[in-house]
């Protein structure tokens, strides 16, 4: 069973989850190269290409290193994805 630990006081937590719980609704891309986005519908109604390790949203460009909701979902989504398959 895979564990994802974030500070109770972290308010992306609960937004990650909410988003996660989502996961069938969004957009999986690859590019050329291979490499796997998920288009991840924001509150503004645009579409934010996400990894597992970076992200187009504002939160992700500002943070300053620190992983937006959006990308902690698709982690959350990809763990739950590789647990299940097991």
């Amino acid at each position: 069973m895979t564990t994802v630990l974030l500070p109770a006081t972290d308010p992306r937590g609960p937004k990650a989850v909410e988003i996660a719980t989502d996961a069938g609704q969004w957009l999986r891309c690859r590019t050329k190269d291979g490499r796997k986005y998920y288009g991840i519908k924001g509150s503004d109604n645009a579409y934010h290409l996400t990894t597992r390790s970076s992200c187009t949203c504002k939160a992700f460009e500002f943070g300053r290193g620190r992983d937006c909701k959006h990308v902690l979902a698709v982690e959350l989504h990809c763990r739950l994805m590789a647990e299940q398959a097991a």
